[in-house]
């Protein structure tokens, strides 16, 4: 009986999760998800194998996540203002929910969410979907 106790307990502790990810972003990659190079990140430790999920109104979104989904990263590149660009990443992933948002002055709020996550308050507040996992919100103003 202690033995399926602290089985359970070692569970809870490690986070033991059902989620399993992106799927958009655990395809083969392909020439178009090449990141552009002026989207980098000075933290070498966070996921960098993207893939391009979505391009909306001249606006290239890619997401990113460690192989255990814990990290998730977006990007989204303005081809038009490519000095415009943004990346954010969280982590502690372990179920439905949004992941992370990001926003840069004169262009569109992002937001990362998990499948299956439950977007009727973000479409209430006029968050509009781009991709399952991406949503976009109104321009930050300066």
């Amino acid at each position: 009986m202690k033995s399926a106790a602290a089985a359970a307990a070692l569970l809870l502790l490690t986070g033991c999760s059902s989620y399993s990810g992106i799927a958009a972003v655990q395809r083969p990659a392909e020439a178009k998800d090449a990141l552009p190079a002026d989207i980098r990140s000075e933290k070498v430790d966070l996921p960098s194998d993207f893939r391009l999920l979505a391009e909306d109104d001249g606006v290239k979104y890619f997401a990113a996540e460690s192989p255990e989904h814990t990290t998730a990263c977006i990007a989204a590149y303005p081809v038009d203002k490519p000095d415009q660009w943004m990346l954010a990443c969280s982590d502690g992933i372990t179920g439905e929910r949004e992941i992370v948002t990001t926003s840069h002055t004169g262009q569109p709020t992002v937001k990362l969410v998990t499948a299956g996550f439950d977007t009727k308050a973000l479409e209430a507040e006029g968050w509009r979907k781009v991709h399952d996992n991406v949503w976009v919100g109104a321009a930050a103003n300066p």
